[in-house]
């Protein structure tokens, strides 16, 4: 069957849609001897497709895991700084044929989703879904109740940028946020919009998928049903 050549390789475990358009418009893809291009789509049972000088072949068995980011890793498979990397708490012979739905900064820690499922990835990643993801945020001083409508209304955190409204719950000294976009850093440059300074800032669901009481640096498998 004739399928687009960046599902082919998210398929084939190798990266995201996303990621496979780099890797293409870095000329590190051939298709039957020739430098691809983002377009180009092949015939699995016909076609050579090769990666880096590797041929790549599609993969059956998918893969889905979820870990507990521990603060002070980073969301990169590789990093110039050498600083750890997430890809590090899977077990080996996995780090290099998943990837992560989403990312947590250096400082935040929590939930996040591997898999190579393509599928998933697209859908859990296009706004248009509106896929939740609740974190638990502890800040420096009490929070107004004129400070949370701001946060459930919505917040312009860059020019001409307003964030879609969050839901808002308060326990103790604990807000449980949720929202369904992934703009970059965005829980912290919300507070940061209504000076209010994060002390600590965890993920712990990611749609249906729940952290639950996974240890800190550990990893479970899970199931798609768990996270859709």
């Amino acid at each position: 069957m004739i399928e687009r050549l960046q599902k082919f390789f998210s398929n084939a475990g190798i990266a995201s849609r996303r990621g496979s358009e780099i890797l293409i418009e870095k000329g590190l893809v051939r298709i039957n001897g020739n430098i691809a291009k983002l377009g180009d789509k092949v015939d699995p049972s016909k076609d050579q497709v090769t990666y880096d000088g590797k041929l790549v072949r599609p993969t059956t068995e998918l893969y889905y895991i979820a870990v507990n980011k521990p603060k002070g890793y980073i969301s990169s498979r590789y990093d110039p700084k050498e600083r750890r990397s997430v890809y590090r708490l899977l077990p080996r012979e996995l780090q290099s044929k998943v990837w992560s739905v989403g990312r947590l900064d250096f400082f935040t820690e929590g939930l996040l989703l591997f898999t190579n499922d393509g599928e998933l990835t697209q859908q859990l990643a296009h706004p248009k879904y509106e896929h939740e993801k609740e974190y638990e945020v502890i800040v420096s001083k009490e929070i107004e109740e004129k400070d949370l409508d701001k946060l459930r209304k919505g917040i312009v955190i860059g020019e001409n940028d307003l964030t879609q409204p969050a839901k808002i719950k308060v326990r103790g000294d604990k807000i449980y946020m949720t929202i369904h976009e992934g703009k970059k850093r965005q829980i912290r440059r919300m507070f940061d919009k209504i000076d209010y300074k994060i002390k600590n800032l965890k993920r712990i669901r990611i749609n249906k998928l729940e952290m639950g009481d996974l240890p800190s640096g550990k990893h479970k498998f899970v199931e798609k049903s768990e996270i859709i």
